[in-house]
Parts: structure tokens; C-alpha cells; sequence
């Protein structure tokens, strides 16, 4: 059933869109409910456009859409293009959208996919084997985790969304912002920290005292040195 999903798609790429319509009618939310409580995102490798296995921490310092998507997902086929102008649109050194495909196919097979739809700006991940939605519990396609800069999940939807919306991208700036403002805050007292040791430094010499150092031991005098007469004496009376 699979197969036969992917080869119509293949075969009539327009398919997908003569359904867009009904879709949109059933489209959630256009943003995230952000997490109080983010937790990590799972460690668990996947494939890159290269055939190289990686992980999420290839990413660590951006914000991340991670989509879990299928080409026999109608939906996950219907967002492809909004999360293209979405990658299009935002993607860099801050941002950029992980499209992670759960089939069986191989890459080449992804990659003609890809270029029938008329992908330009997503990169090909695959995860052939589903190991990293297993860890990341995800119930249905398409599923999409919001990451943050550090790793951490702190938002996900499960069904359409409109990427390329006003909305959408108004929260990713959003959270690029405060990404920003929290490594400025943690650059600032790294700084701080480094002023004060140089200041510490600079008043005790090469290295401030320790603390908690013992005090110095007192120097115990030498023993007073005996006049001649008495050493003579001394002898006198052995």
C-alpha cells in the first residue's frame, strides 16, 4: 500500500495539492505552546543527505523545526513546500528546519522525490528504521518538535500547520531573539568572571591566596651561640 502511495505520487505530483484545500480546513494552530519545562531531545542518530549518521547535536546553537514526515503521509506531502519557503525564508545560522523522512527508501529514492515536488532549500534526512521517533514518542505523521538552541524540546504539533505563515514566523523570530539574549547575558558574565580574576591577580601578584590555606608555620630562632669560656668550662668539669 506503501509503495503503491509513493508511486501515484510520483506519478501525478499534483495529487497532494487537489487536497490542500479540504486540509486547510483542519489546519492547527498556527504556533507552538512553548514548554515551561523543555527536556532533551533524543540523542538517537539519523542519516543525512550524505549517508552519514548524526544527531541532533550536529545543530546545537540553532533553533530547530524537526519534521517527522513520510511519502505516504498526504499531509506531511502537503507541508513540504510551506516548509521549504519556511528554510527558504529563515534558514541560517540561527535557524533551519530539519525535514526527517520515516521511510523505508532509500536516499536517491528521497532525492527524486525531492526534486518531482520541487523541494529547493530542505535538506534530506532519513530514518529509515523509525529509531528516533520511537525515542521521541511521536504517535502520527507529520509530527514537528520545536528545539531550542540548546537542545532541548520545548514544543511540538502533530498535524498541518501553515509554515510559512506570519504567525509562525513571528514566534521563530521570537525565540532566535531570546537565543541571542541568552548567550549575550552568559558572554557578559563570562567577562565578568574573567575581570575579576585579572583584578584579583593584579592585587595579589601572579595568584590570589587560597582561601582557605593554613597559616604560615613560625620560624623557630636558632639556639644562641655559647662564648668560648663556657664551652671550655664545660670541658673542664667532664
Amino acid at each position: 500500500m506503501k509503495l503503491s502511495v509513493v508511486f501515484l505520487l510520483f506519478l501525478f505530483p499534483w495529487l497532494p495539492e487537489a487536497v490542500a484545500q479540504t486540509a486547510k480546513k483542519q489546519i492547527l494552530p498556527q504556533t507552538f505552546d512553548i514548554s515551561p519545562t523543555p527536556f532533551p531531545a533524543p540523542s538517537t542518530r539519523f542519516m543525512n543527505e550524505n549517508g552519514k549518521m548524526i544527531s541532533l547535536a550536529r545543530f546545537r546553537g540553532k533553533i530547530l523545526l524537526v519534521n517527522i514526515w513520510s511519502t505516504s503521509c498526504a499531509q506531511c506531502v502537503i507541508e513540504l513546500p510551506m516548509l521549504d519557503r519556511l528554510e527558504g525564508d529563515m534558514g541560517g545560522v540561527k535557524f533551519q528546519v530539519v525535514a526527517l523522512s520515516s521511510d523505508i527508501e532509500p536516499l536517491p529514492l528521497l532525492r527524486r522525490f525531492w526534486i518531482n515536488r520541487g523541494i529547493k532549500h530542505l535538506r534530506i534526512y532519513s530514518d529509515t528504521r523509525g529509531l528516533f521517533s520511537k525515542a521521541a514518542n511521536v504517535k502520527g505523521m507529520p509530527t514537528t518538535l520545536l528545539i531550542d538552541e540548546q537542545g532541548r524540546e520545548v514544543g511540538r504539533i502533530r498535524g498541518i500547520v501553515e509554515w510559512d505563515g506570519v504567525k509562525i514566523k513571528a514566534q521563530i523570530r521570537d525565540l532566535i531573539r531570546r537565543a541571542k539574549e541568552r548567550e549575550n547575558e552568559r558572554k557578559e558574565r563570562e567577562n565578568q568572571e574573567r575581570r575579576l580574576k585579572e583584578m584579583e591577580a593584579a592585587a595579589f601578584g601572579s595568584a590570589p591566596p587560597a582561601l582557605n590555606a593554613p597559616p604560615p608555620a613560625e620560624s623557630v630562632p636558632p639556639p644562641p651561640e655559647r662564648p668560648a669560656e663556657t664551652i671550655q668550662n664545660w670541658f673542664n668539669r667532664r
